[in-house]
């Protein structure tokens, strides 16, 4: 099946170097209609005039190809309260308080921390300037504590279902439940140690997809691939070009085309829509 795709989360600018990020590009299959370009702070204690450094580099790969690439910003545990306005200014499309491990925002995914007086307060300021936050790696105290919080609908950019494979980084269907009812978005992950504990192929990755759109219906998923972030790939997907297969598994599942362009394009299309222009 020919099909456009989206991805909502990747690690090309700070996982290439600025050669590989080009012929990545420059090999982009047109039907590759946007990419969220995160730049990952972890483990550089990256600041601002890093991360605008980052953001420039996606703006010269953007007069490489057609294909949209969007700027976020993962990880802002590096970045203190006093230069939170500064990275505004750099108008981020989205940003993650924390990765694995609590800061002085949130608690990670492998921690107890949890939301901060400093981190309710940055959440408010950041969302009132139009840059929404990423819940992916929040634990589930600092989850449950940020929908209290905000007002937005709520995205998760690239994790996958617990109850298909629990693993700290995965979402209850409880979670999943509140994306969806808030209008909101999910990426799934194509990385085994989120979909199975072990080496997988696209079939599993379908797997993954038909049980969401079973149990939630198909309007608020997509893909948020976390390519370059992962060290292990699908046995049988090694660029964007085999994501065909995934389309094929779930329309022999009985998906319908419209069902499988809404996760593979337009359900984040359509969720970036209503963030900029409802």
């Amino acid at each position: 099946m020919n099909i456009n795709l989206t991805d909502s989360h990747t690690d090309l600018v700070t996982a290439l170097s600025a050669k590989l990020q080009k012929k990545f590009i420059h090999n982009l299959s047109t039907n590759v209609q946007a990419i969220n370009c995160a730049v990952f702070t972890t483990d550089n204690s990256l600041c601002v005039k890093d991360i605008k450094k980052h953001k420039q580099q996606i703006q010269k790969l953007q007069k490489l190809t057609k294909t949209k690439l969007l700027f976020s910003v993962e990880d802002i545990g590096s970045i203190s309260a006093k230069e939170i306005d500064k990275l505004i200014k750099l108008k981020p499309f989205c940003v993650s308080l924390t990765w694995n491990f609590k800061n002085q925002y949130a608690g990670g995914a492998k921690s107890k921390g949890k939301i901060t007086k400093l981190g309710k307060t940055t959440i408010k300021k950041l969302e009132s300037n139009n840059v929404i936050i990423d819940t992916a790696h929040l634990n589930k105290k600092s989850f449950w504590k940020f929908v209290k919080i905000t007002n937005k609908p709520i995205l998760n950019t690239h994790s996958n279902i617990n109850a298909l494979h629990k693993n700290a980084r995965n979402l209850t269907d409880k979670q999943i439940k509140t994306i969806c009812d808030s209008n909101g978005f999910l990426g799934i992950t194509i990385f085994d140690e989120f979909v199975k504990g072990g080496p997988i192929n696209t079939y599993d990755i379908a797997l993954q997809l038909d049980y969401l759109i079973k149990k939630f219906g198909h309007q608020n998923f997509g893909f948020g691939t976390d390519l370059f972030g992962i060290h292990r790939l699908p046995t049988d997907l090694k660029t964007y070009d085999d994501f065909y297969k995934i389309a094929n598994h779930l329309q022999n599942m009985g998906h319908s085309y419209e069902t499988i362009n809404c996760i593979f394009n337009k359900n984040f299309k359509n969720f970036l829509n209503r963030l900029y222009y409802e």
